[in-house]
């Protein structure tokens, strides 16, 4: 009668084992369980007051949106911001929708993810708009956009470069360090990448 090699046993019994204490542990931690626990919480947290959230103004007056230019994608980018103003936007960059019906009220979540959806058009457009006014040789323009685009907490790596790009050709490298500070404290993916492209530049 054939016999299994001893090797073969071995492994049969190790891969049972194995399978045995993976049962055990998903038993005992499942963090899918855990998860739809918190989302539990989330649904039940009762609505809240959201009138003092930091809101974002976008203002025609303020920003350079009138610029004329034959470059229909420039119109396009220069519209896209036009239409925000008025509405409500919020940077919620890094929140996920459970943190924000826990912090903010289950009943509150469409307004809030809407908000943030105004938040992400926003700050794409800027940052486009501000290169489409750089290669077109409104600098000064450029540079208010790409600064408003930091006051608002951007997230878009080319709105920290471009800036950067201006802040070094006119000799004002020292405030790239201030671009530093403002990445450092993004709660974004994009984090690393914008300080790792920082680091590129000359100091002062």
């Amino acid at each position: 009668m054939n016999r299994f090699p001893p090797v073969f046993i071995i492994i049969v019994v190790v891969g049972l084992f194995f399978k045995v204490f993976m049962n055990r542990s998903i038993k005992k931690y499942n963090p899918n369980e855990e998860f739809l626990e918190l989302e539990r919480k989330a649904d039940l947290t009762p609505k809240k007051n959201i009138d003092d959230l930091p809101y974002i103004d976008v203002s025609s007056k303020e920003l350079p949106l009138d610029i004329p230019t034959d470059n229909e994608e420039t119109k396009e980018h220069q519209y896209n911001i036009r239409t925000l103003e008025g509405k409500k936007i919020l940077n919620f960059t890094g929140i996920s929708n459970t943190e924000l019906k826990l912090a903010y009220g289950a009943a509150n979540i469409h307004f809030l993810q809407s908000c943030d959806l105004n938040f992400t058009r926003l700050a794409q457009n800027i940052s486009r708009l501000a290169e489409d006014y750089l290669n077109e040789g409104h600098e000064q323009e450029a540079r208010q956009l790409l600064e408003f685009g930091i006051r608002i907490g951007t997230d878009v790596k080319k709105n920290y470069t471009l800036l950067a790009d201006i802040y070094q050709k006119s000799g004002e490298s020292e405030k790239i360090s201030g671009l530093k500070d403002t990445a450092r404290d993004i709660n974004s993916l994009s984090k690393d990448g914008i300080l790792k492209a920082l680091d590129g530049y000359s100091p002062s």
